[in-house]
């Protein structure tokens, strides 16, 4: 599915042109840009809404960030809010927080460290989140590898910048932005791939999140698929593939390693391998033996 992602830049937009060319299948709008005020509005948010809508075309929206510390973040969560408002829940593809320095305002004011520019994305995603909203992050392949690389982030969904034939960004993502030239009636527009089925998702609060247990049960009944789609498929869900992995692996019996006898673990005692005292005893506990048993067993042999 193509679609385009929008804002006053493009001017007046022609949505039935959009949508004749192909790339009507969903949209991303700017609500506005920066801290709380209604000047920083996109002044064409209302009007691309409005045209959506009537023109059944799924939409999201995104705000583009200054933020240059936490208290900017909230106020720039505040002004997508209040925007919001306009249009309330009814649309599908989730509330994106656009984190990158086109114009350089966040250099020529003092960029924010690595660590900072985490934060301001979480605190703003957060706040989107509890207020009900599915939200995520667009930054381009670069920033988010470079700048956002903390797993403090992973839980937000991702869209991707990367203007390219591929998108190479090793984790998870749900759109894909593959060029900013994209043409139609004489117009430059940004286009997007959707990777992921907002279907269960879109805005609405995340569902009561399933066990992990319950997951690996549903991958051992074949309802995640197999290998990477699989994996691609749990990521993007919220849920971590190897730790479910290791769950079915247990249930199935897969890989359990073979327990050593307990004759075995007193020689290792002996050579001094699980240590002394009470940190051998912990050790020997956390590995499934008895340390009282393996204590009888090492005086045995040592009165031999």
């Amino acid at each position: 599915m193509k679609g385009v992602d929008v804002s006053s830049n493009n001017g007046i937009v022609d949505w039935n042109a959009v949508k004749n060319a192909g790339y009507g299948n969903f949209a991303i709008i700017r609500l506005g840009y920066g801290d709380d005020y209604i000047n920083q509005d996109d002044s064409q948010f209302s009007r691309n809404v409005q045209k959506c809508e009537e023109l059944s075309i799924p939409y999201g929206v995104y705000l583009y960030s200054y933020a240059l510390n936490i208290n900017q973040a909230k106020s720039e969560a505040n002004h997508a809010l209040r925007q919001l408002k306009k249009v309330g829940k009814n649309f599908k593809y989730g509330v994106w927080f656009d984190m990158e320095d086109a114009d350089n305002y966040k250099k020529n004011h003092g960029m924010p460290s690595n660590a900072i520019l985490v934060d301001i994305c979480y605190t703003f995603c957060n706040i989107i989140e509890k207020a009900g909203y599915y939200t995520g992050i667009y930054a381009s392949k670069s920033w988010l590898v470079n700048q956002l690389n903390s797993s403090k982030l992973d839980r937000f969904d991702k869209w991707v910048a990367q203007w390219n034939n591929v998108c190479t960004y090793n984790k998870t993502y749900s759109i894909w932005q593959y060029t900013s030239s994209l043409y139609i009636g004489g117009k430059r527009f940004d286009a997007n791939k959707l990777i992921k089925d907002f279907a269960h998702g879109g805005i609405n609060p995340k569902p009561t999140k399933k066990s992990n247990e319950e997951i690996a049960q549903e991958v051992i009944n074949g309802k995640w698929g197999n290998g990477d789609d699989r994996k691609r498929r749990l990521s993007a869900a919220g849920y971590d593939p190897s730790t479910i992995q290791n769950i079915v692996n247990q249930k199935l019996g897969v890989n359990k390693p073979t327990k050593k006898s307990n004759e075995q673990i007193a020689n290792e005692v002996i050579k001094g391998l699980w240590g002394n005292g009470e940190i051998r005893k912990n050790k020997l506990r956390q590995a499934g033996y008895d340390p009282s048993t393996i204590q009888k067993i090492v005086n045995q042999k040592l009165k031999k």
